[in-house]
C-alpha cells in the first residue's frame, strides 16, 4: 500500500500564516499538521509516501522530509507558483499516476485532523476492492453545504454523492480521505479525457461511484477541516499537548 497526500493549495484564507508556509506544515502539537497525518498513516507501514504540492512549496516539503528522516517519502510538484495556476487535485493525481507504482493507495487531503482508524479502513478496502470514502456526520445542514454529501445503503455502498448541495439530503459528508485500488485510481485519465470537471476531487469520486461502485466508511470521534484561522486555532488548542512526531 502507498499513500498520497494532497497539498497543492495556497490556503489564501489563512494568509498571512500561509504566505511562505504551506498549510500542512503549520504548527500542531509537537510538530505540524502533516506530522499528525503521517502518524495516523504510519501503522499501515506504507511502501511509499507521496506529497503532491506546487513549485512554490516544493522545497519546504523536501526539507520537512529530510528533517524527519523519512526514507520512503518524496515530493511531486505540479508546475504552479500561484493559486491561479494550480492544477487542482484531480489533475495532480493524473500527473502522479503517470509514473506511479501499481498498488492500493490511501489518498488524504493535507489539512485534515481526524480520529479515523486507517488500518481498519484499509482492511475494508481489501474486503470490497472498490473505492472507499471516509465519511463523517457533521452537526448541521449549514456545514453540510460546504462539503460533498454522501448517502449509503445498508451495505455501505454509495447511492448518492452530491458536491456542496444547496439543500443537503443528509449530514454525512466526505472528509477528503480515500482508499483506492489501482484499477480505480488509474482511471483518472479516462475521467478527465471525457471532459469531466478537474476540480474538486469529489467529482472524480462521484464518477467512480456511478461507473463502477464505491463505498462509504463512516467514523466517529473528531474531524477538523482546517480552512480558517478559527478552525486552526481550535485544533491547535485541542492538540497542544499531543505528540505526533514520536509516532512517525
Amino acid at each position: 500500500m502507498r499513500t498520497l497526500i494532497l497539498a497543492g493549495g495556497y490556503a489564501k484564507r489563512l494568509w498571512p500564516l500561509t504566505l511562505d508556509t504551506p498549510k500542512p506544515l503549520l504548527p500542531m502539537g509537537d510538530g505540524t499538521i502533516l506530522d499528525f497525518i503521517i502518524a495516523k498513516i504510519a501503522p499501515l507501514k506504507p511502501e511509499e509516501i507521496i506529497i503532491s504540492t506546487n513549485r512554490k512549496f516544493e522545497l519546504k516539503f523536501a526539507e520537512w522530509i529530510a528533517l524527519r528522516g523519512l526514507k520512503n517519502a518524496r515530493v511531486v510538484p505540479e508546475p504552479s507558483l500561484s493559486e491561479e495556476e494550480k492544477l487542482g487535485p484531480t489533475k495532480a493525481i493524473r500527473l502522479i499516476m503517470k509514473d506511479a507504482v501499481p498498488d492500493d493507495y490511501i489518498i488524504a487531503a493535507g489539512d485534515n485532523l481526524f480520529s479515523l482508524d486507517m488500518v481498519k479502513m484499509a482492511g475494508f478496502l481489501k474486503k470490497v476492492r472498490s473505492p472507499v470514502v471516509a465519511l463523517y456526520n457533521v452537526s448541521s445542514k449549514e456545514l453540510a453545504r460546504k462539503y460533498a454529501c454522501v448517502s449509503i445503503d445498508g451495505a455501505s455502498k454509495i447511492i448518492g454523492f452530491e458536491e456542496k448541495p444547496e439543500c443537503p439530503k443528509c449530514l454525512l459528508v466526505s472528509t477528503g480521505i480515500y482508499a483506492m485500488p489501482w484499477a480505480s485510481i488509474s482511471r483518472v485519465e479516462e475521467y478527465l479525457s471525457k471532459g469531466n470537471p478537474p476540480d474538486p476531487i469529489g467529482k472524480f469520486i462521484g464518477w467512480l461511484a456511478e461507473t463502477e461502485g464505491a463505498y462509504g466508511y463512516p467514523f466517529k470521534g473528531y474531524w477538523y477541516d482546517i480552512g480558517s484561522i478559527e478552525s486552526l486555532k481550535e485544533a491547535q488548542e485541542t492538540f497542544r499537548r499531543k505528540s505526533f512526531r514520536a509516532r512517525i
